[in-house]
């Protein structure tokens, strides 16, 4: 185990070098574009003549012709081709450039087919270095719909039954997730809290999967480790939440469990400063329900998932 660890962490530093890697491309490409808006200025800048306005070519031209008449020697006006040969891209210069003089040379677009590339570039190692984090989350999640104990009566089970759930402890996958995500603030500090620019501009420049739900505090945008912990969280409980719909029957003593695992899940993320999602209290709410009360529990809650659970532990709805 502890040399699986330490090839994660291995791992870990590789993809934050990548990151870093895009963040640093991302940087080359602004101060580029800078450089380029600034030498457009200074060479063509001048050729943009005080009468122009995006919305009134007219003005153009007659300050056009009225400098033919005043200037017949100036080389631009007089063999101006593009103007001629290609009135499009001439009108496409002269806004470019209008827009750079009037906005100011850090207001430009004139690499933005290169900064959505790198953006893009960016984004997928940002998802590679995310699902390698959720990986070890998400093959323990996609046992629990195979697990034969949900279904099959163990022995004394009969006996379990009759006990309080706060009798029951957490299975072990459940654990085992719920130590993993522990760790994690740990493991993730050192690398998205060093001193590294490049690597905060890709990290700010990215979108993390799975977001907050509306109307969510966001306490773990704080910074950024909390900001991946809070994604990879909220990724485990939806996908717990879509596993767990996906188990075909529940026994009375494997529903108490279900539900008891759940609880220690949300703990987890208590301890961790996170929000339970409403989808996870949900199905926590309709296992802890008594089947005389199932009907009436669930009426406030989405129809299809108070449905699937009825179905799971065969009860009336």
């Amino acid at each position: 185990m502890l040399a699986f660890q330490i090839l994660e962490l291995q791992v870990l530093s590789v993809l934050c070098r990548i990151i870093a890697t895009c963040g640093e491309l991302l940087r080359q490409c602004g101060d580029f574009e800078q450089q380029l808006a600034n030498r457009i200025l200074s060479t063509a800048g001048k050729y943009l003549s005080d009468a122009y306005s995006p919305r009134s070519l007219s003005a153009v031209h007659d300050s056009i012709l009225t400098d033919r008449k005043s200037s017949a020697k100036n080389p631009w006006q007089e063999y101006n081709y593009l103007q001629k040969d290609s009135p499009a891209e001439y009108t496409s210069l002269m806004e470019m450039l209008y827009n750079l003089k009037e906005k100011g040379s850090g207001n430009h677009n004139l690499l933005s087919a290169s900064r959505a590339a790198l953006t893009r570039l960016n984004q997928q190692a940002h998802q590679l270095a995310f699902d390698s984090v959720f990986l070890r989350i998400k093959q323990q999640l996609l046992l629990i719909p195979k697990m034969e104990s949900w279904s099959t009566a163990g022995i004394g089970e009969t006996l379990t039954d009759a006990l309080p759930t706060f009798s029951l402890t957490p299975l072990e996958y459940i654990s085992n997730i719920g130590q993993y995500i522990m760790s994690l603030p740990l493991n993730l500090e050192p690398f998205v809290t060093q001193e590294d620019s490049a690597l905060e501009l890709a990290l700010h420049a990215g979108k993390l999967p799975f977001p907050p739900e509306q109307g969510d505090e966001l306490p773990e945008l704080d910074n950024m480790a909390d900001n991946w912990l809070g994604s990879i969280a909220r990724a485990t409980m939806q996908t717990y939440c879509d596993v767990i719909l996906q188990i075909p029957e529940l026994t009375p003593h494997s529903t108490k469990q279900l539900a008891t695992d759940i609880d220690y899940l949300v703990n987890v993320m208590d301890a961790l400063g996170l929000q339970p999602s409403r989808t996870l209290q949900h199905v926590g709410t309709l296992l802890k329900t008594k089947p005389e009360d199932y009907r009436q529990v669930s009426k406030g809650l989405p129809r299809r998932l108070a449905a699937t659970v009825a179905a799971m532990r065969s009860v009336d709805y």
